[in-house]
């Protein structure tokens, strides 16, 4: 991740606990042969008022009890510790513990668990109201609120939408089909761009790899969050595109916690996408800009070399930040000032400049 959300958009994270402790005292009721405590006296005391007439999660979880009480005892034992390992968040980014997917477990428990999680997602998130907005509402406006220039943290390409236009989907991080116990979770609902949450995360085991092995990954509100560094590119050595040789782009992320970065990249194809549809995109564009600005007679005045003026329109022009893809712009440009002192290339970046500036 680039950034993260603010946690307070986490204060009204209450209705998936809420269910969790539920179910667990019902499930430990089965085990032990005594009867579950009736509704609504099962509701938490301090959410009570609020759900004691939502009949739908009574049901639902009147179907799991249903189903719970025929499972064989270790399955029994088993779905209550997949169902903490699942709800531990936001540990089980971080740790190695190996969380158990639903997937192991028989198909008609499986359906009611699918069930109750989804309604709780689909319908109660978006229903029950605190002050005038739905949890979910109330969630995603301190989340859009507090991001830097309203960008996506998990690519800094796409923008989010505001609180009142149509929502976008939420992305469940620990998917909903795997993990379904962390279901309604806002802890465990990203919001992020369409093209993340569509096109490359899709379904994505964000704990598990392509071979099958325990990950870490950044948690959404705590990070670590990491910067997109090009310095290791080589100038004039990847193909050409648009009349102009591009650098080889060798694009790092400065950070501690590498194997949370790769896991990012893993799931978001975040090189894959810079390169391709930002860098050798707009190389070629982002260079005739820069000519420009350094055509006015004021800046060709003040410096005596090209190059000189470089930081100045590092500093001034472009600006760091996460509009309009500043942070990979920065990077760029400060590849080029870089390139321009290197011992024995820089003429080479010093003389591609000033013929630059020539054609323009």
């Amino acid at each position: 991740m680039l950034f993260t959300y603010h946690p307070n958009a986490l204060a009204q994270n209450w209705l998936n606990s809420a269910i969790i402790t539920i179910l667990n005292n019902g499930m430990n009721s089965i085990i032990d042969g005594q009867a579950i405590t009736a509704w609504p006296e099962i509701l938490p005391e301090r959410h009570r008022e609020a759900l004691k007439s939502r009949w739908g999660i009574r049901d639902r979880l009147n179907a799991f009890w249903a189903e719970y009480t025929k499972l064989e005892r270790h399955y029994q034992d088993s779905l209550l510790v997949a169902m903490c390992e699942q709800t531990s968040l936001p540990d089980i980014f971080s740790n190695d513990i190996i969380c158990s997917k639903i997937d192991e477990f028989p198909k008609n428990i499986r359906i009611v668990i699918d069930d109750l999680f989804r309604f709780l997602f689909e319908k109660q998130l978006t229903s029950i109201i605190v002050g005038q907005k739905s949890l979910r509402d109330l969630h995603y406006k301190t989340i859009y609120e507090n991001i830097p220039s309203k960008i996506c943290p998990f690519c800094g390409l796409g923008y989010l939408r505001a609180p009142d236009a149509p929502r976008h989907a939420l992305d469940h991080y620990l998917p909903i089909s795997k993990y379904p116990f962390a279901g309604a979770d806002l802890r465990n609902l990203t919001p992020m761009c369409t093209e993340c949450n569509s096109d490359f995360k899709k379904v994505t085991d964000i704990l598990i790899d392509d071979n099958q092995l325990r990950v870490h990954c950044s948690d959404p509100y705590y990070g670590p969050t990491f910067k997109i560094k090009l310095a290791e590119s080589i100038p004039f050595r990847g193909k050409a595109v648009k009349g102009i040789k591009l650098p080889l782009w060798i694009i790092s992320f400065d950070g501690e916690f590498q194997d949370y970065a790769e896991n990012w990249d893993r799931i978001f194809k975040i090189r894959e996408r810079y390169e391709r549809d930002v860098l050798n995109e707009n190389f070629r564009f982002w260079l005739e800009h820069f000519a420009v600005w350094y055509s006015n007679p004021r800046i060709r005045n003040a410096y005596n070399e090209i190059t000189d003026s470089l930081s100045e329109y590092i500093e001034i022009v472009i600006q760091d930040g996460f509009s309009d893809r500043a942070f990979l712009k920065v990077e760029v440009f400060n590849l080029i000032k870089n390139e321009c002192n290197h011992p024995e290339r820089g003429e080479d970046m010093k003389a591609f400049l000033n013929l630059l500036i020539e054609t323009v």
